[in-house]
């Protein structure tokens, strides 16, 4: 079910709660199906994500990130935390990176982008493992005040278009390279709020609209049988999506945009609205 970010998180890692075990501490990390390099990437984690470690390895950990979804992360790409150290991180004024694309910290050489979270200390920010960088000028924001902004649907294609031309990648999350729910899940995740995983997980949320009555922000979900592909409508017929790279497309087959692709279902998602 959509939720805040840190809200959905916290169903597993609240204060007092037990505890989540790990903190992504890379800008992004790769979640695999299997514990080895070559294994098919299903997901990524961004800094700043707390996970479930469900089972812990000399190399590698199976992990469940705040969305239900599970696979398997390199050790050294996460920060393990005792129940008390993660507490004081939720308990700590956390932002949000809301820069639009990579920025780069040569002194601490880390990388950063957009929906990765950090700790705000002062005029500084500290990262998951501890490394400590100062916070880059209007790249960041305070996550309390993101997730307490009322969600603005319209926001999504607005934010989704930034990235347009960035590659598709298969599970990613960030400007390096999304796929079609990647996409739908950061622009959500921009405004605080959390998706599902998937395309077909993110079709049972939210609630169906007819085709004469879509709004920008409404999802439109492909496929054949079943839902294999996802957009952002983005108003007169076109909506944004990725699919080889980030791009904007269209419904209407008269459109120079248009793409031959069958519509299953058409959903408004708010996550304000239960």
């Amino acid at each position: 079910m959509a939720a805040l970010l840190y809200g959905a998180a916290t169903v597993f890692c609240q204060p007092g709660g037990g505890g989540a075990d790990a903190l992504a501490r890379l800008s992004v990390v790769s979640m695999r199906a299997e514990p080895r390099h070559g294994a098919e990437q299903v997901s990524q984690a961004l800094m700043g994500t707390p996970v479930r470690v469900l089972e812990r390895g000399a190399e590698w950990s199976r992990v469940r990130t705040p969305d239900g979804y599970e696979g398997w992360i390199i050790n050294h790409s996460l920060a393990f935390k005792s129940r008390q150290e993660m507490e004081r991180w939720l308990r700590s004024r956390l932002v949000m990176v809301t820069a639009p694309f990579e920025l780069h910290d040569a002194d601490c050489r880390t990388d950063l982008v957009s929906g990765d979270i950090l700790q705000s200390v002062g005029d500084s920010l500290r990262l998951p493992d501890g490394r400590m960088i100062l916070a880059p000028a209007g790249a960041v924001e305070p996550l309390a005040e993101i997730q307490a902004r009322p969600f603005n649907p319209s926001a999504l294609p607005v934010w989704a278009e930034q990235y347009l031309g960035v590659p598709y990648l298969w599970g990613g999350l960030s400007s390096k390279g999304m796929d079609c729910s990647g996409l739908v899940r950061m622009a959500y995740m921009a405004q605080g709020r959390i998706l599902p995983r998937d395309a077909w997980q993110q079709a049972l949320e939210g609630r169906e609209v007819p085709a004469d009555s879509l709004r920008p922000g409404d999802l439109i979900f492909f496929g054949n049988k079943r839902v294999t592909h996802v957009g952002i409508y983005a108003g007169n017929g076109e909506y944004v999506h990725a699919s080889q790279l980030v791009r904007r497309n269209s419904l209407d087959p008269g459109s120079p945009l248009y793409l031959p692709l069958k519509v299953l279902a058409r959903r408004r998602v708010n996550p304000d609205l239960r």
